[in-house]
């Protein structure tokens, strides 16, 4: 088949087809050997890759820095807006820094506590733009990643049970459902009532046939769950840092806390992932379970980042 992504944005999985995930799996596993050597390719020796975050990240900007650097090309950008021209007095516009950005770099990953943000930039900038996490909004590379997560760890992504537990409002919890829509999946959202998934998202979910039903716990499904995705009901706002955030956490209601009785009571091969970072939903002594997936799902970044830019740029290897 061809490359459909040559050239081109990747700011949503609205619209996304089964095709097109399939193609960016295959080239993430054999992007994969080049991760578990620890080596490196010069695929894109010739290109430059800008990384715009106006919001912090670990593992989305140091996994497209690691992808673009196994991939042989460079990396220019910045992890702070505060130490930019768009983050102090001058208060630079998103349209400029992007125009800017368009000379120095032949893709630009942006992630921006303003939703709808990639979209803006990939409106005033010629090169590629990805996005890398927007607001509320979407974070569609995470669920190429987690896709791939799924597959690794399965064997398919068709006929699993997924319960997606936490807090519906986050950006995770919208980019996966429309993947998993690519997918014989049935997926549960779990969540306090008043964190449940907004009806617009439910509207896009409808739209591309997911299958789906909502619940406050994981009791009665736990025996039927392949995947639990996990986020917390107590995440702080995308647009207040957690060093800004004047008081303690509190703690998340039990329902929604994976911890190893739970998971001892699932079915069996359940496996668990999570984006990180976590807090109390998460204990780590889960850290040593079979089901504990988060970590190996985090590292899988690299291998799918690396096969979304060697698409974009028309290089396959």
């Amino acid at each position: 088949m061809g490359n459909p992504f040559v050239g081109k944005d990747f700011v949503t999985l609205k619209g996304i087809k089964h095709a097109d995930l399939e193609l960016i799996l295959d080239v993430a596993h054999k992007m994969e050997k080049i991760v578990e050597k620890r080596t490196r390719t010069d695929l894109l020796h010739e290109k430059v890759l800008g990384v715009a975050f106006f919001q912090v990240s670990t593992r989305t900007r140091m996994s497209f820095e690691s992808a673009m650097t196994r991939l042989g090309g460079g990396v220019v950008g910045f992890a702070d807006p505060k130490t930019t021209r768009a983050g102090d007095y001058y208060a630079e516009s998103l349209q400029d820094v992007m125009r800017m950005m368009d000379g120095y770099a032949d893709a630009i990953v942006i992630r921006h506590p303003q939703g709808g943000a990639p979209a803006e930039a990939a409106a005033v900038a010629e090169v590629p733009v990805i996005n890398a996490g927007d607001g509320y909004n979407e974070h569609p590379t995470q669920a190429v990643q987690d896709i791939f997560t799924v597959l690794k760890a399965k064997g398919s992504v068709d006929g699993l049970k997924v319960a997606m537990v936490g807090d519906q409002n986050m950006r995770v919890m919208h980019s996966l459902p429309l993947a998993l829509a690519q997918f014989e999946t049935h997926v549960y959202f779990v969540s306090p009532k008043d964190q449940a998934m907004p009806q617009l998202w439910l509207d896009e979910f409808n739209k591309v046939g997911l299958s789906y039903e909502q619940r406050v716990d994981l009791e009665g499904i736990l025996k039927e769950l392949d995947v639990i995705y996990l986020m917390g009901t107590k995440t702080p706002s995308y647009v207040e840092g957690r060093t800004e955030v004047k008081t303690d956490r509190p703690q998340t209601p039990r329902p929604y806390v994976i911890d190893r009785e739970k998971i001892n009571r699932a079915k069996k091969g359940i496996i668990v992932m999570h984006p990180l970072p976590r807090v109390d939903e998460l204990p780590t002594d889960v850290d040593t379970m079979d089901a504990a997936f988060y970590f190996k799902q985090a590292n899988y970044g690299v291998a799918v980042r690396m096969a979304i830019l060697a698409l974009i740029f028309g290089k396959l290897p």
